[in-house]
C-alpha cells in the first residue's frame, strides 16, 4: 500500500512538474540509480545492477535528446559532447563492473544538478517557456 502511495505521489509531481524541475528530477533519478548500481556491484548483484546502469543510461539519452542544438548554441553543443561521454563511460562501467567509471558519471551528474539548480534559482524554475516547452535552448519536453 505504501508503495503505491510513493509511485501514485511521484506519478503526479512528475506530471505537473515545470520542464526546468523535470530536468532536475532526471539528474537526481541518474545518481539515485548509480548509488544503488554501485551499492549492489559491491554485493556482486550483476544483474540488478545492469538493471540499474541501463535505467542511468536512458536517462543520459534523455538529457541528450532534450537539448537544442540551434537555440543552445555552445553550451548545447558541450553539454551532448558530455552526454555522450557519460553514456560510453556507463557502458564502459556496466560492462567491466567498474565502479570507479560510476563514481565519475555520478560527479559529472552531481556538478550538472548543482549548476542546473542555480539556473532555476536565477531564471525561476517556473520560467515561461514555449508552446514547444523549450527554455534557454534545452528541449525539455520528456
Amino acid at each position: 500500500m505504501q508503495q503505491r502511495w510513493q509511485n501514485a505521489y511521484i506519478e503526479n509531481m512528475v506530471k505537473t512538474a515545470s520542464p526546468a524541475k523535470l530536468i532536475e528530477l532526471l539528474y537526481m533519478k541518474a545518481i539515485d540509480v548509480l548509488k544503488e548500481a554501485e551499492e549492489l556491484i559491491k554485493e556482486k548483484k550483476y544483474v540488478e545492477a545492469n538493471e540499474k546502469i541501463k535505467r542511468a543510461q536512458d536517462i543520459v539519452v534523455e538529457l541528450n535528446l532534450s537539448l537544442d542544438i540551434e537555440k543552445g548554441g555552445q553550451i548545447a553543443k558541450n553539454l551532448r559532447a558530455l552526454y555522450n561521454y557519460l553514456f560510453q563511460r556507463l557502458i564502459e562501467g556496466n560492462v567491466k563492473k567498474d565502479i570507479n567509471a560510476l563514481r565519475e558519471v555520478r560527479g559529472f551528474l552531481e556538478d550538472l544538478l548543482e549548476t542546473w539548480r542555480e539556473v532555476m534559482k536565477r531564471v525561476g524554475n517556473t520560467a515561461e517557456v514555449s508552446s514547444k516547452k523549450k527554455q534557454g535552448g534545452l528541449d525539455l519536453s520528456l
